[in-house]
């Protein structure tokens, strides 16, 4: 029963670092399960055995929501349910603001005007990154070049991963990125089930350098988290805080545009209730 829900909360995490504004970093807060997987992350070469077997579901999971829910998340809800859909994030973000809200009280070694002030600087930053626009689309195709450029954009999506409230989707579409690689993703999936070889080398040849990309950069922004949470939890956890309480104004704001009449608010108050529940139930251990 564990495993499955790891899966299913690698899942929510896989389809939380598709979206523009949310953060997959901020999806582990809300499901409490930041930690753990931090710890497990940094300590894979101390605990091999053991941090794959905590790792693995979530891994699987999250692979299983960005490669199914991809198109449809992209080309489907945002586009035409973007208010609802982005109230279902808000929801799972809000339900895991408590749980943080508790571990930064429980935690010493820091005043209350230092994590006020941390607070409110992460806050900002999360408000500032909204306004950083969205970059002249580049072109991807195999090559030296873009095997480098691949590697550096899996590595700052990584880092935005494990970052609460830092989308690695909107640094991807502000270097012109975003559309490029989930569209590599989606064409890659197909050319894996109509066993288009050429077509497949060539994604493998954008996505295999990114992935490395990936998993360098989550190895070593964990690390630097691990480090701040052993030296620093107080200020750490009001840092982490503030990106949290930030996320839902850029995840709204991508959100608009749309029409909103009373059934889109509606559908949006449930799927806004759906997503506290589910990060609810499954920020319990």
């Amino acid at each position: 029963m564990n495993f499955l829900l790891d899966i299913v909360r690698g899942v929510v995490i896989g389809i939380a670092n598709i979206i523009p504004g949310v953060s997959g970093g901020t999806m582990m807060v809300a499901m409490g399960i930041y930690d753990k997987l931090i710890g497990s992350i940094t300590g894979i070469f101390k605990q091999l055995k053991k941090s794959i077997r905590t790792l693995f579901p979530y891994v699987i999971g999250m692979i299983a929501g960005i490669a199914a829910f991809s198109y449809l998340l992209t080309k489907v809800l945002l586009v035409k349910f973007p208010l609802p859909t982005a109230f279902a994030f808000i929801g799972l973000i809000a339900g895991g603001i408590p749980v943080l809200v508790k571990r930064a009280k429980k935690s010493t070694k820091g005043g209350f005007v230092s994590c006020a002030a941390v607070f409110v600087l992460f806050f900002a930053l999360i408000i500032a990154m909204q306004f950083l626009g969205e970059g002249a689309e580049k072109a991807v195709t195999p090559s030296v070049l873009n095997v480098v450029v691949m590697a550096v954009m899996g590595v700052l999506a990584a880092a935005a991963m494990v970052i609460p409230g830092v989308s690695g989707s909107l640094l991807l579409l502000a270097f012109g990125y975003y559309n490029p690689i989930t569209e590599a993703v989606t064409e890659f999936i197909a050319a894996v089930f109509h066993r288009n070889l050429p077509v497949l080398l060539e994604k493998t040849a954008i996505l295999f350098p990114f992935g490395i990309g990936v998993l360098l950069g989550i190895f070593f922004v964990a690390k630097l988290i691990e480090w701040l949470l052993a030296r620093h939890e107080k200020l750490t956890y009001c840092g982490i805080l503030g990106l949290v309480a930030a996320s839902p104004v850029p995840v709204f704001m991508n959100a608009l545009g749309g029409a909103a009449g009373v059934g889109v608010i509606l559908a949006s108050a449930v799927t806004f209730c759906a997503g506290f529940a589910v990060a609810y139930f499954m920020g319990r251990e």
